[in-house]
């Protein structure tokens, strides 16, 4: 498996999402010693984190030990030594020793890869952070909307349909909020829209905006629309 592009392209250049993503969250990373971002892939978009804050230890956690290795090597050629990186599973229903006592989890762009919000959650309230900070695909009512992308190349399919990086599903925040009752509260929500227009690229998979009545830099990647949100949760008596 080839390290996406992607990916590696964001440790020049991190997407501005994720510059987005890490405004919303500035106040509690300066106030963090240690934080873990859950699916970090090859750590691009970490790196960010990691150089802007050499403060805090941070922990990119992955379940593809390819993308993890590939990670250590990259992190320790550009010299960034506040960040760590370990295999760990999600579905996985044991504590990880490595990341307790945590200030906070990060995800960006991950839960959406889930069949069931529940997953990640569940793995992340075992290690009781403070302070949860989500980007993901979201819809204020009571739906969850599970979508599968099959990708195709010179007609035969790029991924598999095993594979969860052709998850694009869509978490209902009612259901949110049911899930997380008396353990952890939403203290902040964002819907995000990119500040510039991003030109759709036929020959890839990739996102785009279009002028819509939701906004007039809506994003969608294919047919589908992808309503990103940025959600902060905060510990219960923390």
């Amino acid at each position: 498996m080839k390290i996406p592009l992607s990916e590696i392209s964001q440790y020049k250049n991190p997407y501005l999402s994720t510059l987005s993503f890490e405004k919303f969250i500035q106040n509690n990373i300066f106030n963090s010693q240690k934080i873990i971002d859950l699916g970090c892939g090859s750590g691009g978009q970490l790196s960010w984190f990691s150089k802007k804050y050499p403060q805090v230890n941070f922990v990119g956690v992955d379940y593809n030990k390819r993308l993890i290795k590939f990670a250590k090597k990259t992190y320790s050629k550009l010299k960034i030594i506040n960040t760590k990186f370990c295999f760990a599973n999600i579905l996985n229903k044991k504590i990880n020793p490595f990341l307790l006592n945590a200030d906070g989890f990060i995800s960006n762009h991950v839960f959406c890869t889930f069949k069931d919000i529940k997953y990640p959650l569940n793995f992340i309230f075992k290690h009781k952070p403070k302070w949860i900070a989500i980007n993901s695909l979201f819809y204020d009512g009571p739906l969850d909307v599970l979508i599968h992308i099959r990708s195709y190349k010179k007609n035969k399919k790029i991924l598999k349909d095993s594979n969860p990086d052709g998850d694009f599903n869509i978490f209902s925040i009612p259901i949110l909020k049911s899930i997380i009752k008396n353990k952890y509260k939403i203290v902040k929500i964002e819907q995000h829209f990119p500040k510039n227009k991003i030109k759709k690229n036929s020959s890839k998979r990739s996102s785009y905006t279009i002028v819509t009545e939701i906004n007039k830099n809506t994003v969608f990647s294919g047919p589908v629309h992808l309503p990103w949100y940025f959600i902060l949760l905060k510990k219960i008596n923390s």
